[in-house]
């Protein structure tokens, strides 16, 4: 992140063989996400998924709580005087909000061996649920 800061900042040029390099790593960031996912899917009991009752208070907060939070918070400051496409970037912003949570929490969970079943249950069940309350999100902030 520093060396980022310090290169945006400096307006210091990357060779183009690393620059390359990060371009096609990142560019596998939504794919492999969907394929760990798609994992988590096809590893998963769905009736174990939806008896948890702490999950769906937790996706609760992941997916409405704080989407709606952010959105009243966005709406109430100004932001929309800073550019002439704030309000594009303000949706970007309640897009990353109200989104599911991350593959990477499940794959950390598995790596340092902390209760991963339990993180790919919140995973499946939040990208599941994630299908219904983005749009709602999406809808309120643009009502707003």
């Amino acid at each position: 992140i520093f060396i980022g800061i310090i290169l945006f900042f400096t307006h210091i040029e990357i060779p183009d063989l690393f620059s390359g390099v990060i371009s096609n790593v990142s560019n596998m960031m939504g794919p492999l996400s969907m394929i760990v996912i798609g994992m988590l899917f096809a590893d998963m009991d769905f009736k174990t998924i939806f008896k948890d009752k702490r999950s769906y208070l937790i996706c609760f907060l992941r997916l409405i709580a704080f989407p709606v939070i952010a959105v009243f918070l966005l709406r109430l400051c100004p932001f929309s005087l800073l550019s002439k496409d704030a309000s594009k970037i303000l949706l970007i912003t309640i897009l990353a909000a109200c989104a599911p949570a991350a593959s990477m929490v499940t794959q950390f969970a598995q790596l340092f061996d902390k209760h991963p079943g339990y993180a790919s249950v919140l995973n499946v069940m939040s990208v599941m649920l994630s299908l219904i309350t983005m749009p709602l999100i999406v809808g309120l902030y643009q009502i707003l």
